[in-house]
């Protein structure tokens, strides 16, 4: 039987990188696709207050920053890039978030012509057993040679970090909550897929990894 845990806190960040730079962004094109991504934006209670334009450091710094604070929601472009993040980030309201993500997306890349060559998406949450101790879960995933050396000097906290091909994982001690797990999963994509096709991507390896740490979240925790 899986552990139960809460989850206090969870982000995510989604960046799509374009095949190349699209300098226009930052320079003569920019006035135009600010204004179609404000409007895109509009419907979700977007105010103007809440844009942030960058012009320092190199042109690869340069960006616009749209917030959208009620929802924790921020959407951005540069040159190379752009990126949508969610504070307090669930499944729950995924799908409305969603929404946000794809008004913006579209207006950005129909305004500017860009395309998008890979794309990330990278959830980072921190989680608290409800039964037993932090140790008592990320312990078996520690290496056998080290463990003396845990219990010798007392080590306050230890992780592991596994890269593959196509994404990597971060399990850690949480230095926010109290016998806290901090976890980090990225998920990397060829291309641009279809956002379901991310998100069911993104939900299986969630659940893949929380199936080889032996947990799940608790109902209404």
């Amino acid at each position: 039987m899986s552990d139960l845990v809460k989850i206090p806190m969870a982000s995510v960040e989604y960046v799509a990188r374009f095949d190349r730079p699209y300098v226009g962004l930052i320079a003569n094109e920019r006035p135009r696709v600010f204004e179609a991504v404000v409007s895109a934006l509009l419907p979700f209670n977007f105010r103007l207050a809440n844009t942030e334009i960058v012009s320092t450091g190199t042109m690869a710094d340069h960006k616009v920053i749209f917030r959208l604070p009620e929802r924790g929601i921020t959407f951005q472009f540069g040159a190379e890039e752009y990126r949508f993040g969610k504070e307090g980030s669930s499944w729950i309201s995924v799908q409305e978030d969603a929404q946000v993500l794809l008004a913006a997306e579209h207006a950005l890349l129909v305004g500017s012509g860009a395309k998008v060559e890979s794309c990330s998406v990278t959830l980072a949450m921190h989680l608290q057993p409800l039964a037993k101790t932090r140790e008592e879960i990320l312990g078996p995933f520690l290496p056998e040679p080290f463990k003396p050396l845990v219990k010798q000097h007392q080590t306050h906290t230890f992780g592991n970090h596994l890269k593959w091909p196509d994404g990597d994982v971060l399990l850690d001690f949480s230095v926010a909550f109290a016998n806290g797990i901090f976890l980090r999963l990225t998920s990397q994509f060829k291309g641009q897929p279809l956002l379901p096709d991310i998100l069911t991507k993104v939900r299986s390896d969630e659940e893949t990894l929380f199936g080889i740490l032996g947990i799940e979240e608790a109902p209404n925790a």
